[in-house]
């Protein structure tokens, strides 16, 4: 997925120095009056999350409100940033991917929905509205929504897998290629999106299993390896 500067995985996230270096970089403005409306957040960029060597979700009550708390300081951030580009999608899916797991379901639609709008190209904006609605018990409006995607490359195995067109042994082969880089990248969202619907499917052991693959083996970059650390997080399975 396209690089995201702090990454969103809500109930535990973290973003790393290197990110939050950037994002300062990116937007120092912005952050400067997140920081004003929220009363302060200088610790941002240092978000609690899942390790991946724990991937079970023990975390005690007060790393959970502080994780609540991460994703308001998130939401303001992009709140900020959206005042200053209403044509910003990057900004209203992280925000909107904020409000899902901080479990605001219809706000999330919202948002991600109008990343889409403004850019209805980008293919991971119709995968995470399908999450979103699927997420919340509404019908999938996955196959109008990637209308105007190009399906001759990735991530269209994801897509067809959500569509029920193929499977997930078939999508984990798809997302080999003889790049080191791009293959880590297609077998990190192999991983999480067949994750996902293994949960869709109340298939809770292979979900979890898929999100620790997906957690220990995303870029650091990835949404998907933060999502999958949330996911974690919330999945109530033994080892």
């Amino acid at each position: 997925m396209r690089y995201s500067p702090p990454l969103i995985a809500a109930a535990l996230l973290v973003a790393s120095p290197a990110l939050a270096l950037d994002l300062r970089a990116r937007d120092n403005q912005a952050t400067a009056r997140a920081r004003e409306s929220a009363g302060g957040v200088a610790g941002y960029a240092q978000m609690a999350r899942l390790d991946v060597k724990e991937p079970d979700g023990r975390h005690n009550r007060d790393t959970k409100d502080q994780a609540k708390s991460d994703l308001y300081q998130i939401i303001v951030y992009y709140n900020a940033a959206i005042k200053r580009d209403p044509k910003d999608d990057d900004a209203y899916f992280h925000r909107g991917i904020a409000k899902f797991f901080a479990g605001a379901l219809v706000a999330a639609r919202a948002d991600i929905g109008q990343a889409n709008k403004l850019d209805p190209k980008y293919p991971y904006y119709a995968l995470w509205i399908d999450i979103v609605d699927k997420r919340g018990n509404v019908a999938s409006g996955l196959s109008q929504a990637i209308a105007q995607v190009d399906m001759t490359k990735w991530p269209a195995p994801v897509i067809r897998l959500f569509l029920g067109q193929t499977t997930p042994a078939a999508v984990l082969a798809s997302a080999e290629d003889p790049d080191p880089k791009t293959k880590q990248g297609q077998v990190c969202e192999a991983n999480f999106y067949s994750a996902e619907l293994a949960l869709q499917q109340s298939a809770k052991q292979e979900a979890a299993r898929l999100f620790r693959l997906a957690a220990s083996g995303c870029p650091r970059e990835f949404v998907e390896g933060h999502a999958a650390n949330s996911e974690l997080a919330a999945l109530d399975v033994s080892e």
